[in-house]
């Protein structure tokens, strides 16, 4: 097959079947890791170096068949990779970093497949890919090297009965959802559709795969590794469904595929990753259904509004924006479509509705807990923060807060002392938890150099994220359409929902970004739609190409050196 045809080939599978495509990639991973390092299997390294060998064999023997090399010529190839092979097998097995290995190997495959693809006729197809499958494998490496119990939110042990960790082995155990006020145990009273799918991948990977209970526990995160890829997937789509092409799509592809929330989301197995990867598959389907209103498509908004509900109730604040947009279609078209839209909306209310509430509602009815209901926090655990006025906690911005890039917890001493301060500005920890989460500290690293870098991703990203928020202003209400106002209306709504609950519930934990993990994708829309409109024939437009350029592989390369430096 010519390089042609076999860019053709690929470039359609991937367009046709991205989700699909995603899931299958982490399917066949799912053998060779079951989620950690620690679990690589004994025989894994050997089908690997197969594989290297018979590729390369491959390729090679196809440059013979076409004379570009003589018989000598691909004999001697072939040992030469055969020989690194081996010599590169023994220091892997000698490597205290073999997720490292596995990242460098696998981003050398992935340029290997940039140099053998048609660039002239799917330039923009390949280096989109390229892009998303380089992202892809830094979040990999994150899996590999981050335990079930690391950098996670809720989770607590498998062991317990409390947490996502508790949920999960419940529904493993007892096969049904649990039969008692769910208030009765933390994070119980989430809806049970990640923690069912993650049960039954436990189950499967325990009984068929045989790889015993830890490594099926930590194999959950090959599944939140496929959500975190949907997320990046239907970024894509969005940004493709504005025209962006050439740097108005790269750049802000790069800094929604290289961000560091969705690196966390990788690893990360409570219910906050599927519940963004369903929303946002939400928001595609909308402006698909937008630009052709079907009963076919309004029905694929349902199953993911209704799904992500069913995931975690707090993903109902993509309803309003996707409302919004119902109401204007049937307001526009109301003489010639309004009988079919009417029952559009119908059918769109009979499926979403159920899905999305039927847990809610049992709870309410069983044991009475309101719909919205939200675990408190007891107002003395240290990071409490409601003795400050919460338009003080708004306006300070105070210098020390910015003494390090990573987010601040108070510390108890033995006697007494308070070391350090709780982080209590919405927007600064919003900017610092953005990229480290709340736990990646300076103690994660086994040298300070990498605090630079990290200060140069913080430094960075708040210039991309005060660029993006200006873009959106812009265009919002210089160049309105209803596309950027859905995707607006959605930033809108969910920054207002952050600021309310770090209002009405005053802790540090609160300011969580994994609660608007959208806002990337929505800055980058706008980000992109900035880059379409700079005239690239005047010099100022080709400077805000190249500074933003720069700008993403700044971002894109301090979020390597950040996250594959963790300890």
């Amino acid at each position: 097959m010519s390089r042609s045809k076999a860019t053709e080939a690929a470039v359609r599978a991937f367009a046709k079947h991205p989700y699909l495509s995603a899931a299958l990639i982490c399917l066949l991973l799912d053998p060779f890791f079951f989620g950690s390092v620690r679990n690589i299997p004994i025989g894994a390294l050997l089908l690997e170096c197969i594989g290297v060998v018979a590729v390369s064999a491959v390729l090679g023997y196809s440059r013979f068949r076409k004379g570009s090399i003589g018989k000598k010529q691909f004999l001697l190839f072939m040992v030469c990779v055969s020989g690194a092979v081996l010599f590169g097998a023994h220091l892997y097995a000698q490597s205290e970093r073999k997720a490292l290995w596995h990242f460098v190997g696998g981003s050398a495959a992935i340029m290997l497949l940039y140099y053998l693809a048609d660039m002239k006729k799917y330039r923009e197809q390949v280096n989109a890919f390229t892009i998303m499958a380089l992202g892809f494998m830094l979040k990999l490496y994150y899996v590999l090297v981050t335990s079930v119990y690391t950098r996670q939110n809720d989770v607590y042990t498998f062991d317990g009965v409390s947490g996502h960790a508790g949920y999960i082995e419940y529904l493993v155990n007892e096969h049904h959802i649990c039969d008692f006020d769910p208030r009765m145990r933390w994070q119980y009273v989430h809806p049970p559709l990640h923690h069912a799918i993650s049960a039954v991948w436990v189950t499967i990977s325990e009984k068929i795969m045989m790889t015993g209970r830890d490594p099926a526990r930590e194999s959950i995160q090959m599944l939140t590794l496929f959500y975190s890829m949907c997320i990046i997937i239907s970024a894509y789509k969005i940004l493709r469904y504005f025209g962006l092409k050439g740097n108005a799509l790269y750049v802000p592809l790069a800094v929604v595929s290289f961000h560091p929330a969705y690196v966390l989301f990788s690893g990360a197995i409570n219910n906050d990753v599927l519940s963004v990867a369903l929303a946002m598959g939400a928001v595609v389907c909308t402006l698909e259904w937008y630009s052709d209103p079907t009963f076919g498509k309004i029905f694929k908004i349902a199953v993911c509004i209704g799904c992500a509900m069913m995931t975690k109730v707090a993903a109902a604040t993509v309803a309003p924006p996707v409302a919004l947009v119902f109401l204007v279609v049937f307001i526009k078209n109301f003489k010639e479509k309004g009988k079919e839209l009417f029952w559009q909306y119908f059918a769109f209310g009979l499926v979403c509705v159920p899905l999305g509430l039927w847990f809610g509602i049992r709870n309410f009815l069983r044991w009475e807990i309101p719909l919205t209901y939200v675990s408190k926090m007891s107002e003395d655990c240290e990071q409490y923060l409601g003795n400050t006025p919460f338009m003080q906690r708004v306006t300070d911005f105070s210098a020390y807060q910015l003494s390090s890039p990573y987010e601040s917890w108070a510390k108890v001493s033995e006697d007494g002392t308070v070391i350090g301060y709780n982080e209590f500005n919405p927007l600064i920890t919003l900017m610092k938890n953005t990229l480290f989460g709340e736990e990646i500290n300076a103690g994660c690293f086994s040298s300070n150099v990498i605090t630079l870098f990290a200060w140069g991703l913080f430094w960075v990203n708040v210039v991309i994220a005060g660029t993006a928020l200006i873009a959106m202003l812009y265009h919002i209400f210089r160049k309105p359409s209803m596309p950027k106002f859905f995707i607006g209306a959605f930033y809108a709504m969910l920054m207002g929902s952050f600021y309310k609950a770090a209002a009405d519930y005053p802790f540090t934990c609160t300011m969580n970004f994994r609660y608007i993990a959208p806002t990337v994708i929505t800055g980058a829309v706008f980000l992109g739609l900035m880059l379409k409109g700079c005239d690239k024939e005047k010099p100022a437009g080709k400077a805000v190409g190249i500074v933003s350029g720069v700008t993403a592989c700044l971002f894109a390369g301090f979020s390597v050196l950040v996250y594959t430096a963790l300890v």
